[in-house]
């Protein structure tokens, strides 16, 4: 095993022991924070704060950077938390909260508090994205083992005052281009069936399928040029052409989109 894995494998450990050495049992609550085109997800402790914090989700709100360790964000209502939860050594990973300031965070170094933060919970998956985001984030309930009730994905796009709704498929392609959301950007004309924009970050085209021939509403991932493709016309397959999803409604739409466009998510699955 990497020398490295060991060390940051230990350091969770630690952090998790020194939790349970204060009465802190993880719970079956999981959350994930995806922001950036990055995600990772943590469990939960069994405390009040945690729960409270839970209940709150989903939420979008904007990232702070404090003292290049932590990311944290401010939840709406604050939390209850008490003394068995309080620490002064955080460790990569950690999630925590810090009363004072009614905030959450996530540390992606160690880092020492002169006074006192309050665990919320620790990082299952994704420690080394955490670094990576920035700007707005999605948190959310990861309920890996709940039944797959949860709602499609569905972004809009606007442009000249007309709106597109498309429905994602569930592959890594959709997921990367709906964490980098809301986005205003250029759409360019190709060819004579369909229009392309340049999202800030490559897709991740892990388990996404090859487009297949289809027809005006189509919205598609080119990934030797990094676009992603709304068709208007009908068009065959291609080498490298991924499938994300398909227009619902708007599909006459995207042939006159032209300029600044702005490309949103419809409500938060």
């Amino acid at each position: 095993m990497n020398r490295i894995i060991i060390i940051l494998f230990a350091g969770l450990v630690m952090g998790s022991f020194a939790a349970q050495a204060q009465g802190l049992r993880l719970s079956d609550m999981q959350v994930q924070i995806t922001s950036n085109g990055r995600s990772a997800s943590f469990q939960l402790y069994e405390t009040t704060a945690a729960k409270e914090f839970y209940d709150q989700l989903p939420l979008e709100l904007d990232l702070t950077n404090f003292r290049d360790a932590q990311w944290m964000f401010y939840p709406p209502e604050r939390l209850n938390v008490t003394a068995r939860e309080a620490y002064h050594d955080g460790k990569k990973g950690e999630l925590g909260y810090y009363e004072p300031w009614g905030d959450v965070f996530m540390l992606y170094k160690d880092f020492y508090a002169g006074d006192e933060m309050h665990r919320l919970g620790i990082n299952v998956t994704g420690i080394e994205e955490i670094a990576g985001m920035s700007g707005k984030a999605i948190i959310e309930k990861n309920e890996p083992n709940a039944p797959e009730t949860k709602t499609a994905m569905k972004i809009s796009v606007t442009a000249n005052r007309n709106t597109t709704v498309f429905e994602l498929n569930n592959s890594g392609a959709a997921k990367s281009l709906y964490a980098q959301l809301p986005l205003r950007i250029k759409v360019e004309n190709y060819g004579s069936n369909e229009k392309i924009f340049y999202s800030p970050k490559k897709l991740d085209t892990a388990d996404t399928p090859q487009a297949a021939a289809h027809e005006t509403g189509t919205l598609a991932y080119y990934a030797p040029w990094g676009d992603v493709v709304m068709f208007y016309g009908d068009f065959g397959p291609a080498p490298g052409l991924y499938e994300l999803g398909h227009a619902i409604s708007g599909a006459e739409y995207i042939r006159r989109m032209s300029g600044w466009i702005r490309i949103e998510r419809c409500g938060v699955p």
